[in-house]
């Protein structure tokens, strides 16, 4: 089976629709990783297409917060993610925000996918946890044992590998080392179109980031995702043009701030 793996698309409809479009033919199922609402304009549209179309989805914190789940402080988000959040959770349609409400906020296991795992952020922190290190992830590897986890949330597309060795050699310059159990965890940031071949064992796991559809972060505007083929195991990153201005005219219509628009111009 071919997934489309989708995360953090944040109501960017056109975002979305380019990249099921240039996706076309190349997939057989979709799974979204999170945050299908917060700072764009069309989170309707955006559910909608998820609750459509997706085989599987996970809860994002922003998800969690445009629901008004009890446990979310909006207080806690930045003024302009507040302001999105507050304006999202009015836009909500009921049927959208049940679909929300429904979405599983811990890590989870695919059906028919051996040894993958499923969260927004992280296995230790579902929601919350940015994996931004090799350091991070060297925590979190500890915490699950499936060769594959997918996770979102950062809005960068990375991959982190950690593999036993009869001897340690940092090959990377983002690597750490333990040095009693003979194991390494380097960060290896994926090139656009190249589909690595996933070699996993249990000596050998990769945390995959498929980075942002709707709010890119790595200073590329634009969309990203990527395409885990099961069978073959490979994983292949992607990148998509968009029409960002289409986008940014919808959130100026909305009154959505300003630094939330034009941020997407520059990709961070």
């Amino acid at each position: 089976m071919r997934i489309l793996v989708l995360s953090d698309i944040h109501a960017n409809l056109a975002a979305l629709e380019t990249v099921l479009t240039a996706a076309a033919g190349t997939y057989d199922a979709i799974w979204c990783l999170g945050d299908i609402v917060g700072y764009g304009p069309r989170p309707n549209e955006c559910v909608e297409l998820m609750r459509e179309r997706a085989a599987l989805c996970v809860m994002g914190n922003h998800d969690l917060a445009a629901v008004g789940h009890p446990d979310i402080d909006v207080e806690n988000f930045n003024p302009h993610a507040r302001q999105a959040i507050l304006w999202t959770r009015a836009a909500l349609s009921t049927a959208n925000r049940e679909f929300l409400v429904q979405l599983p906020d811990a890590p989870i296991h695919p059906a028919d996918a051996h040894s993958l795992l499923v969260t927004h952020a992280s296995p230790r922190e579902p929601v919350w946890e940015y994996i931004l290190t090799a350091n991070i992830a060297w925590e979190n590897f500890c915490l699950f044992s499936e060769e594959i986890c997918l996770v979102g949330h950062t809005h960068k597309p990375a991959i982190y590998r950690w593999r036993l060795y009869p001897e340690v050699n940092l090959e990377h310059e983002d690597a750490v080392a333990d040095q009693e159990t003979l194991a390494e965890v380097a960060f290896l940031q994926p090139a656009e179109g190249v589909a690595i071949k996933l070699d996993t064992a249990p000596d050998y796991r990769v945390i995959l980031n498929p980075g942002s559809v709707g709010q890119p972060r790595d200073n590329d505007a634009r969309a990203a995702y990527a395409l885990l083929d099961l069978e073959a195991r490979t994983w292949q990153f992607a990148r998509a043009a968009y029409p960002i201005e289409l986008t940014q005219n919808q959130m100026r219509a909305a009154d959505l701030p300003r630094r939330l628009i034009e941020r997407l111009s520059y990709g961070f």
